[in-house]
C-alpha cells in the first residue's frame, strides 16, 4: 500500500484527538512516509515518526500544568492553564519573571521522545515555527535541525506568547500556528501529494492556503471543534473524550463507519438514507445533536431512533408544559428563548415525521 504524508495541526491539549486518530490508523494499517506538524502537532509528529505509540500515551497521561510550567502562585483552575480564573496569577507571574517558565516541558518531552529514534526512522519529520528575530516563518525538516536540539525546536513550534525558557538558545520563536496551523503546503512543496490531515483547530494562520487542487487528501476532523474543549485542559475526562472522538472520526474518514454527526456501522447510514431519505436523516442527526443524544458511540438505527424518540417526546412534553404556563403568565417570549429547537419546527418536519412513526 502506498504510504501517506501526514499533517498534524496545532491545538494544545486537543492533540490527544490526534493520538486517537493514530490508534485507528494503526489498526487499519495506514503507514506514513513523512509527518509535518505545528505546535502540539509537531510533538505528536515526532512520536509518530519514531513509532512511539506507547510513549505517546504515557506522555499524554503525564501531561499536566504542574509538569509543564513552573508557577510560584496558586492557580484557581489547575487543570486549564489559560482559564480566565488563572489570569490574575499569570499576569503577576509574567510581570515578575518576564514570562511563565515552561522549562519543565522540555524535561517531559525528553522523557518520552527519543531524538535518536526520530532521526533514524524511515518516516521524515517536519515542523513549522515563526522566527521573531527574522520575522518570518520557518519550515524545518529533521535533517536541518542541529543534533541534540530536536526538543528545543519542538518547543519553538509550540511557543505561546507569555511563555519563556523554551526553544533553541539565543533564538526567539512563536508558535508556528500563527503562520500555518495545518501545514499541507509544506509537504506539497516537497513532492508529497497523497496526504492525511488531522485538524483540531479553527485557526488556520496568516500564511495558510486552502485551495489545493488535484491532491489526494483525507481529512480527519471533529464535527465541532468546540467539543475538544480548551487548549490547556488536561483533565482525565477530556483525555478520554478526545481519544475516542479521534479514533471514531479516523475510522469514519476511511469508510469503516458511517454517519455525518453521529456514528453508525459500515453502510448502516446509507441504508437509513434509502429508507427515510437524505433530508430526513440529516435532520435526525442535527436534532439528536441539539437534544444532547450521546454522540461518541456506534449506533444501530433502531437504538438511535428509539433514543432520539425518547428525547424528542420528553422535549415536546416539556415544551407543552411550559407553553401552558406561559399562556397563564403571558410570557410567550421566554418560551421561544428557552426552547429554541421549536422556534422553527418546520426545520425538522421530515425528522419529526420519522419519529412520529416509531412506537416506543
Amino acid at each position: 500500500m502506498e504510504k501517506y504524508g501526514l499533517v498534524l495541526a496545532g491545538g494544545g491539549a486537543k492533540g490527544v484527538y490526534q493520538l486517537g486518530a493514530w490508534q485507528a490508523m494503526r489498526e487499519i494499517g495506514i503507514s506514513f512516509s513523512v509527518v509535518a506538524g505545528v505546535s502540539v502537532g509537531s510533538i505528536n509528529g515526532a512520536l509518530i515518526a519514531s513509532d512511539s505509540y506507547e510513549e505517546a500515551k504515557m506522555l499524554w497521561r503525564s501531561a499536566s500544568i504542574d509538569r509543564g510550567v513552573n508557577i510560584s502562585r496558586e492557580l484557581r483552575d489547575p487543570e486549564n492553564l489559560f482559564s480566565i480564573k488563572n489570569f490574575p496569577a499569570l499576569i503577576k507571574e509574567v510581570w515578575k519573571n518576564g514570562g511563565i517558565d515552561a522549562s519543565p516541558t522540555k524535561a517531559l518531552l525528553q522523557e518520552f521522545i527519543d531524538e535518536s529514534k526520530v532521526r533514524s526512522s524511515d518516516i521524515g519529520l517536519g515542523l513549522v515555527t515563526f522566527s521573531l528575530s527574522e520575522y518570518e516563518p520557518k519550515e524545518i525538516f529533521i535533517d536541518k535541525i542541529p543534533e541534540g536540539q530536536l526538543h528545543d525546536y519542538l518547543l519553538a513550534s509550540s511557543k505561546v506568547p507569555g511563555v519563556s525558557n523554551i526553544g533553541p538558545e539565543g533564538e526567539k520563536f512563536l508558535d508556528g500556528g500563527v503562520y500555518d496551523n495545518t501545514p499541507v503546503e509544506m509537504l506539497l512543496k516537497n513532492g508529497y501529494n497523497r496526504l492525511i490531515v488531522v485538524d483540531i483547530s479553527s485557526m488556520k494562520g496568516i500564511g495558510h492556503r486552502g485551495d489545493f487542487e488535484n491532491m489526494q487528501i483525507v481529512y480527519i476532523r471533529p464535527n465541532d471543534v468546540d467539543e475538544l474543549g480548551a487548549a490547556f485542559d488536561f483533565s482525565e475526562e477530556m483525555f478520554e473524550k478526545r481519544m475516542k472522538m479521534g479514533y471514531l472520526d479516523a475510522r469514519k474518514a476511511f469508510g469503516l463507519i458511517s454517519g455525518r454527526i453521529y456514528y453508525f456501522g459500515k453502510d448502516v447510514f446509507r441504508d437509513m438514507v434509502r429508507k427515510y431519505g437524505a433530508d430526513a436523516c440529516k435532520e435526525l442527526e442535527k436534532m439528536a445533536y441539539e437534544l444532547g443524544l450521546e454522540r461518541l458511540k456506534i449506533y444501530e438505527p433502531d437504538e438511535f431512533l428509539l433514543r432520539l424518540k425518547e428525547l424528542y417526546s420528553a422535549h415536546v412534553e416539556e415544551y407543552n408544559k411550559r407553553q401552558d404556563e406561559a399562556e397563564q403568565k403571558k410570557i410567550y417570549g421566554q418560551i421561544l428563548k428557552r426552547l429554541p429547537l421549536f422556534k422553527s419546527g418546520e426545520e425538522y418536519s421530515e425528522a419529526i415525521a420519522v419519529l412520529d412513526s416509531i412506537v416506543l
